[in-house]
């Protein structure tokens, strides 16, 4: 006859919950004593103790003794630590390092996650020869950019967009040159490095690539640069004028590298409201400006 723990035990393997009844009812049978069992709850192992485990009891292979006959030859199978693993469902190159893990060593079969030793250093060799590590200190520069009807970019270093009086006088000067631009300049402020803790591996080419993906962005990608106006001292703006690449040629004219396009450079805006002297002497730049830019309209209109 069952009893009625097994009968229990019965029902839980077949998926059916029991009920027992907690109170005892009218002109029912008396509940029959019984005792229960206390169910034996298992430690719980980690997953590499139970690899470990399953490697140490798996049978050694025993050594014939010389007398013996040599045991036919055989197709090489899995070894008992590989079928361990294949039941812990983990693939060769994840056990060798769970095997590392849990015995605080690493393992001799493998090397970077299932790479041979002497492939994974050679890889290691090459990838650290072209990527040199990140550890200089990056270029750090400031400006304020803007671009003439998209056409022309406005350069001020430093973090600080022109006031009143300097959008007063960028305006003069259009009117002056004959330019008459179709919006307003509306200045965009980039500053490298964008995080301030940053390394750099190529400090010049980082930023190069940094100020040139600024310059691509999405709110900029109706640009169309044809010239760089840099309002600034030429100390304020080394760092500036090494990213955009600025070389000399005939004539003492001036070119960017970076966006290959001409370069002009003048005092700040600030120097330029209050001297008279350095009005005097943009005079005939400002000829050659509206002449240049007129050109450029012509060539887009006829492009």
């Amino acid at each position: 006859m069952t009893s009625e723990p097994q009968r229990l035990q019965y029902l839980d393997a077949m998926g059916l919950t029991a009920w027992v009844g907690r109170y005892q009812l009218p002109n029912a049978l008396p509940t029959e004593a019984c005792e229960w069992p206390e169910p034996v709850v298992a430690e719980p192992v980690a997953p590499q103790a139970r690899l470990h485990a399953l490697i140490e009891e798996a049978p050694q292979p025993t050594v014939s003794s010389p007398q013996a006959e040599p045991a036919p030859a055989r197709a090489p199978g899995p070894s008992p630590a590989a079928s361990a693993r294949a039941l812990l469902g983990m693939a060769p190159a994840e056990a060798s390092v769970a095997t590392a893990v849990a015995t605080g060593g690493e393992s001799s079969s493998t090397a970077s996650w299932g790479t041979p030793p002497a492939q994974a250093t050679t890889e290691t060799v090459v990838e650290a020869q072209a990527t040199p590590p990140a550890d200089q200190p990056p270029l750090r520069f400031s400006v304020q950019l803007a671009a003439l009807d998209g056409r022309w970019l406005v350069m001020l270093p430093g973090d600080e967009a022109p006031h009143l009086e300097g959008e007063a006088l960028l305006k003069a000067l259009w009117r002056a040159a004959g330019i008459t631009p179709t919006t307003d300049l509306t200045f965009s402020h980039f500053r490298w490095p964008l995080l301030a803790n940053l390394k750099a591996s190529a400090p010049l080419d980082e930023a190069r690539e940094g100020l040139r993906a600024f310059l691509n962005g999405p709110a900029r990608r109706d640009w169309q640069p044809e010239r760089v106006l840099i309002f600034g001292n030429r100390e304020d703006c080394a760092t500036l004028r090494e990213v955009l690449g600025i070389t000399s040629s005939s004539g003492n004219a001036e070119t960017s590298s970076l966006l290959d396009i001409p370069v002009w450079q003048g005092p700040e805006l600030a120097t330029l409201a209050r001297s008279s002297d350095a009005k005097r002497q943009l005079w005939p730049l400002l000829i050659r400006w509206g002449k240049a830019w007129s050109r450029g309209m012509t060539e887009g209109t006829s492009s």
